[in-house]
């Protein structure tokens, strides 16, 4: 039996869909007044989202503030709850002879 063997075709690599210059703009260091006006708007909407960040904010505080007046104007009511009966040390005694001292 006789392997047939078939010749390695040779295959182009395959080459990237877009440049590297077309994903990011690499700046160019001579022009200096353009990267610093870019830097400059980049900066501005920075300050611009922040403010606008800055108001919503402002709304969750008094929103959570006012809530948290309501908790505690609202106030605690005890009324209904069964009310817990503190015993003697004769009661106490006595359940620790017994081995029933409640938790």
């Amino acid at each position: 039996m006789e392997e047939e063997t078939v010749p390695a075709v040779e295959q182009p690599l395959p080459t990237p869909e877009t440049k590297p210059s077309e994903e990011t703009p690499i700046p160019d260091p001579a022009d200096r007044n353009g990267s610093a006006t870019d830097l400059i708007s980049k900066a501005e909407a920075a300050a611009i989202r922040q403010e606008e960040a800055n108001k919503v904010l402002a709304t969750l505080l008094d929103r959570q503030e006012a809530l948290n007046v309501e908790r505690t104007l609202g106030g605690k009511t005890e009324a209904g709850q069964p009310t817990k009966k503190e015993m003697t040390p004769e009661e106490y005694t006595a359940q620790v002879l017994k081995g029933t001292v409640p938790t």
